[in-house]
């Protein structure tokens, strides 16, 4: 294995199951991301700006660009039909053949089955169609959403670990998800 994480190259076409599609973060997509700085714990668990403004807004868009570099990606979730940016899918590199997931969506798109969609369609692509042999997935005790959208993905849980994140200045567990290739047969 290499000792830099591979870089992922944008699905090409986009991922979609006709419900969502995931696709590279535009700059018309500013609305969702003034959406998402509204609710309260978008900024607080991810790098969304706390205060929106359409410089700092952009400037996220931007940094989701730079993901790539990283050995990452970062994917808006779309509404198909429509193709507005709902919210954001990401892959972040971890270690040579592991990325960890994230993921999040506006508060109106929340629901839907969106987020399950999505993260199904962004992890089964990365571990069958990249040289990925694992995603990853941390979500906090009480996230309960979060953890039925892995679940119905096809994430496994794997365990708890103690006082593993940091979360406004304070320590959390989080539960541990995982899907391998060998969990899609």
């Amino acid at each position: 294995m290499p000792d830099q994480p591979a870089l992922l190259a944008y699905p090409d076409p986009p991922l979609t199951d006709g419900v969502v599609v995931l696709r590279r973060w535009a700059q018309d997509d500013l609305g969702c991301v003034e959406e998402a700085t509204q609710d309260p714990d978008i900024p607080k668990g991810t790098t969304v700006p706390a205060t929106f403004t359409p410089t700092e807004g952009l400037a996220w868009i931007e940094r989701q660009w730079l993901r790539h570099d990283e050995g990452g990606l970062s994917q808006a979730i779309t509404d198909a039909a429509s193709n507005e940016a709902l919210g954001a899918g990401v892959l972040m590199a971890r270690q040579p053949g592991t990325v960890e997931i994230g993921y999040w969506l506006i508060p109106r798109a929340r629901g839907r089955g969106f987020g399950s969609r999505a993260v199904g369609l962004l992890a089964r692509w990365a571990v069958t169609e990249t040289p990925l042999a694992r995603v990853e997935a941390l979500v906090v005790l009480d996230n309960i959403a979060s953890r039925r959208a892995l679940e119905k993905a096809g994430f496994r849980r794997e365990g708890q670990l103690r006082s593993y994140l940091v979360v406004e200045r304070q320590r959390a567990d989080v539960l541990i998800y995982s899907l391998l290739p060998s969990d899609l047969t």
